[in-house]
């Protein structure tokens, strides 16, 4: 399914394909989640560095792209982390070096002390990253000149954006979603769920505007007016509509 007519998701798998950069964009990898749960006593499967290598996998068999760029929370511990996280970290950056000629990290929130792991790697790190057309974001934070950038294309993440579908008996069911549309300047904004399989996503379609996550996202666009794709491993992409028709009184 295209976005823009110009940005392929690489369904059933949230992430996307850039044809005019030749780039793989996903975002929240959050690598390190399962050991910063167990030292608050909740002991997960440690699965998610296995199946986020695995669905880039299956991205690479449908696009083999030169580039791969993570926008932001590439690591999930504030801190340095542990050897668990420092393990897993250096796993995902061998396997980015090794398929794509170009590996790009934009940093997040979460991405403090990531600069040593990706220099020995060879992977380079900015705080925002503009190619071509494609000005990109994490989306926790403004840039003071964000009016001033000239990129017609916006790519941010840190939203998490996930939506929630109720059936008519009331059951709930949420999936992660891209949503997309205009910026208040009119540029094309597009906003990545999480890549983690553990992300339990932001209920998009019941969480007030106020309570938004980007700065970015709460300044610069309204949210009801973006477009929604859902997207889930058994079927791919779901077209919606404008979220404003998706929300619940």
């Amino acid at each position: 399914m295209k976005i823009f007519s110009k940005i392929e998701i690489l369904e059933p798998y949230p992430g996307v394909y850039i044809p005019s950069i030749d780039s793989i964009v996903i975002a929240e990898l959050h690598l390190g989640y399962e050991a910063a749960m167990a030292k608050q006593g909740l002991f997960l499967p440690r699965v998610q560095l296995k199946k986020e290598l695995e669905m880039l996998e299956k991205m690479l068999e449908k696009r083999k792209a030169k580039r791969v760029i993570v926008n932001g929370d590439f690591k999930h511990e504030f801190t340095k982390g542990g050897s668990r996280e420092n393990r897993e970290l250096e796993d995902m950056l061998d396997f980015l070096g090794r398929r794509f000629e170009k590996v790009t990290l934009v940093k997040g929130n979460h991405d403090n002390f990531l600069i040593y792991p990706a220099k020995r790697y060879g992977a380079k790190l900015y705080d925002e990253f503009e190619i071509g057309s494609y000005y990109i974001n994490h989306g926790h934070k403004v840039p003071g000149n964000f009016e001033e950038i000239e990129a017609e294309n916006i790519v941010i993440a840190h939203e998490h954006p996930a939506i929630a579908i109720y059936d008519e008996i009331g059951a709930k069911e949420k999936m992660p979603c891209f949503l997309f549309g205009k910026t208040r300047d009119n540029r094309n904004l597009l906003v990545l769920p999480a890549f983690s399989p553990l992300s339990q996503g932001s209920e998009i379609n019941t969480l007030p505007k106020e309570k938004l996550l980007s700065p970015l996202l709460k300044k610069f666009a309204d949210v009801d007016e973006l477009e929604v794709i859902g997207i889930r491993k058994d079927v791919g992409a779901l077209k919606f509509s404008k979220l404003k028709n998706l929300r619940f009184p």
